[in-house]
C-alpha cells in the first residue's frame, strides 16, 4: 500500500466500524487487545457499521472467556462468535473473521475477509479489513 500521510486515531470512538484495507493515504489506529492496549495501525478507509453490538462484543471480551486479555490471538470460538453478531447485523454475506490471521486478532481489532461486497460497497472487489470498536480498558 502506499504510505499514508496521516493517522486518524479511533481511540475512545464509541461505535463500531470496519477498516477496508486499500491505498488511501490514510491509517486508522485504534486501542485494542484489552489490558494490553496495543496500537496496530491499517492504511484503508472507514466505514461506520451499525453500533447495536457493542455491548454484546464489550460484554464478551470482558466476560469470563477473556476478561480484558484477548491480547495474543483469538481463537475459533470467538471468531464464530463475531461472525454470529455480524449475521445478526446483516453483514455475514459481506463480511467473516479471517481464519488465517487469529494471531493478528485481539478485542477491538478482528481481521476480516470482505466478500460479496458489491451489495454493500459498490466497485469494490474482495479483500480484507478489520472489525474494531472502542476498547475494554
Amino acid at each position: 500500500m502506499s504510505s499514508p500521510r496521516f493517522t486518524i486515531d479511533l481511540y475512545e470512538h464509541e461505535g463500531l466500524g470496519l477498516i477496508i484495507a486499500c491505498p488511501s493515504g490514510v491509517s486508522y489506529t485504534n486501542q485494542v487487545a484489552g489490558y494490553a492496549c496495543q496500537h496496530p495501525e491499517l492504511e484503508g478507509v472507514y466505514v461506520p457499521l451499525p453500533a447495536s453490538a457493542c455491548e454484546e462484543l464489550y460484554s464478551y471480551f470482558t466476560g469470563p472467556k477473556w476478561n480484558g486479555r484477548c491480547y495474543n490471538a483469538i481463537d475459533e470460538e470467538t471468531a464464530s462468535f463475531v461472525d454470529a453478531i455480524l449475521a445478526r447485523l446483516d453483514l455475514g454475506c459481506c463480511l467473516r473473521v479471517d481464519r488465517d490471521r487469529f494471531t493478528e486478532s485481539w478485542e477491538a481489532w478482528i481481521q476480516v475477509k470482505i466478500s460479496m461486497n458489491g451489495v454493500l460497497w459498490l466497485g469494490l472487489d474482495e479483500g480484507t479489513g478489520v472489525l474494531t470498536w472502542e476498547n475494554s480498558d
